[in-house]
């Protein structure tokens, strides 16, 4: 007898075997559950111990104290024609450049063979702040668990303070690492004094931020007679704003639109810029980023009179500040009479068109994603929240206070940091300390940034192995970060890609090759009390002993192809600086490595 048939012309059959069928131990034996159909929009199921064992901090420690005793690693040097000897590379950068409250730092690093990135190796740059710098006095921390349940379920510990003439430096500080000396931890939140948000950050979006350059003709300096026979010459080049950071009252703001939305609200924002100096750059050779210095570009031509005019449309998530506001529904109207002072900065933009008007060169800009901040300066106390899982504690490593390692003249003492720190049990920024910006430890491996950069290159060494296209021409995929999260690395697809979450950037973020670098520097990371499962462990001894043992093949790749790409070096450099994803996604993107 015949099956009946459907609708459809077949016989009724709704078994749906694509959905129900679940392979196991797939994917090259990667731990998970894995869909017999890998389509679009499926993804791994860890089980309960595979997700501890992958979030174990032990098998980091393990691997990067083995990297430090096998020196595993190259110092970043630099060769000195004059004394004829390497030295150790520095590279001297500004931490918030542009800002009335810039800081003097200093990056140096490390090279640590691979073969998880095109250029065979993965950096770790370290920084320095070189300048003093006090950001105020804790004069309270809230970490009773019974005292404030609410903060304890949000994971955050709310520590008060007395400002200082540098403490403004706070509100560009979001997601960096602060310290007392011993206590460290990375910032989340700033609040005024009346507990409500003191910083509130818009990314373009809709319509993307574009500038129009207006420069009289008879101010112009230095421009070469070709090019003032066809201005059209001038597409593609850079121009430069020495004073790029801007900061003004709301109320000098030519137009600054609140505009109210279910989950965002937005500022439609038109701003003019009044004369000031500007360069135009030949950008057709590789165009450095800007942590170096930009002037080093070919000049096209200078003129101290140029007027700006700034458009673009900014969203601000309403999910990261409702919970300030408790019971009062957070509205664009609600934020605007908050809000008395704004910062935006005008990064180095390439020019899309160009024309002649009433004997002013006119240049427009491509369109981007740039940031603008609204600000409602504390007029009082400060009070900052930090993540209570992003907690550290920095000690001289001796134990019932003595020291046992014996330093040799000249060495630096062993010091010893404690990641297990619980802020709820332990004390933390002891009262009285100052406050002041923790040296940092940035990498550019996908274990620290959680991020994968490209590369380009079809076959790793000698047409030996292929790389999959995802890792050669990064893309994003499927529980990538979100859209709002990502709208400035989304920007530069194809050369980067970002899975990191904001729990991820605003915890303690480490890595073998940061925790290598930091055993060389006598600083020894306490064996965390997160082991791995013993299954796992037994596993990785013997993945461990193999990785240490194909570190000579690793150094040979990292020696033939180290001089490929420096886009590692910029990435590590671009966390160091606290950089956002948008000004990440500008440093990246305009480098042609």
């Amino acid at each position: 007898m015949a099956k009946k048939q459907n609708g459809f012309g077949k016989a009724e059959s709704f078994a749906f075997k694509d959905f129900g069928r679940i392979d196991k131990g797939k994917a090259k034996g990667a731990a998970g559950s894995y869909p017999s159909n890998r389509r679009f929009g499926s993804s791994v199921q860890r089980s309960v111990i595979e997700k501890y064992d992958l979030d174990s901090d032990w098998t980091k420690w393990r691997k990067g104290f083995e990297y430090a005793n096998k020196a595993a690693w190259y110092r970043i040097e630099t060769y000195n024609d004059v004394s004829e000897d390497y030295e150790v590379s520095e590279i001297r950068s500004k931490l918030y450049q542009g800002t009335a409250y810039e800081i003097d730092v200093v990056f140096d690093g490390y090279k640590f063979a691979t073969q998880g990135s095109d250029s065979n190796n993965h950096y770790v740059m370290k920084r320095t702040v070189e300048t003093d710098v006090d950001l105020g006095t804790v004069t309270s921390v809230q970490n009773d668990p019974l005292s404030y349940p609410k903060n304890k379920a949000n994971r955050e510990i709310w520590v008060t303070g007395t400002g200082t003439a540098q403490s403004r430096l706070l509100l560009e500080m979001i997601g960096d690492r602060i310290t007392d000396g011993t206590t460290e931890a990375s910032l989340n939140y700033v609040l005024n004094s009346e507990q409500k948000p003191a910083i509130y950050i818009g990314k373009s979006s809709e319509n993307l931020t574009s500038i129009k350059v207006t420069v009289p003709l008879n101010t112009i300096s230095g421009l070469d007679t070709t090019i003032q026979n066809n201005y059209n010459l001038l597409v593609g080049d850079v121009i430069y704003v020495p004073e790029f950071y801007i900061e003004k009252a709301l109320s000098l703001v030519d137009q600054a639109e609140f505009v109210d939305d279910t989950e965002f609200f937005r500022v439609n924002v038109e701003d003019y810029i009044p004369p000031t100096s500007i360069e135009v750059l030949d950008a057709s050779g590789t165009l450095p980023p800007t942590l170096y210095d930009i002037s080093t570009l070919p000049k096209v031509f200078t003129s101290n009179s140029a007027e700006l005019t700034v458009e673009g449309t900014f969203v601000y998530k309403k999910e990261l500040y409702q919970r300030f506001w408790g019971s009062q529904y957070l509205t664009a109207e609600v934020v605007e009479e908050q809000i008395n002072t704004v910062n935006y900065s005008i990064m180095p933009f390439k020019i899309l068109g160009v024309e002649v008007i009433n004997n002013n060169l006119v240049m427009t800009s491509v369109p981007s994603v740039t940031e603008f901040k609204l600000i409602s300066e504390p007029d009082g106390g400060t009070t900052l929240i930090f993540t209570d899982y992003s907690f550290t504690k920095r000690t001289v490593d001796s134990y019932d206070n003595v020291y046992y390692h014996d330093d040799k003249i000249g060495q630096s003492q062993w010091d010893r940091i404690d990641t297990d720190v619980d802020p709820w049990m332990d004390e933390v920024f002891t009262s009285g300390s100052a406050l002041k910006p923790a040296v940092i430890y940035a990498c550019s491996c996908p274990n620290h940034s959680q991020a994968i950069l490209s590369a380009p290159q079809e076959t790793q060494d000698e047409g030996t192995r292929k790389i999959n296209r995802q890792r050669r021409y990064p893309l994003p995929t499927v529980l990538s970060a979100q859209d709002y999260d990502a709208l400035g690395l989304n920007g530069v697809a194809g050369k980067a890609e970002s899975w990191e979450s904001r729990e991820h950037r605003m915890s303690f973020k480490m890595c073998k090759h940061t925790i290598a670098s930091m055993f060389i520097e006598r600083i020894k990371i306490q064996e965390p009390n997160s082991y791995p499962s013993i299954e796992s462990r037994l596993k990785f001894e013997d993945k461990l002993k193999k990785d240490i043992d194909a570190i000579a093949n690793k150094f040979n790749a990292s020696y033939k192809r180290g001089g490929i790409t420096a886009l590692e070096v910029v990435f590590a450099l671009a966390q160091g600086l606290n950089l956002s994803d948008t000004e990440t996604a500008y440093v990246l993107f305009n480098n042609n490595f």
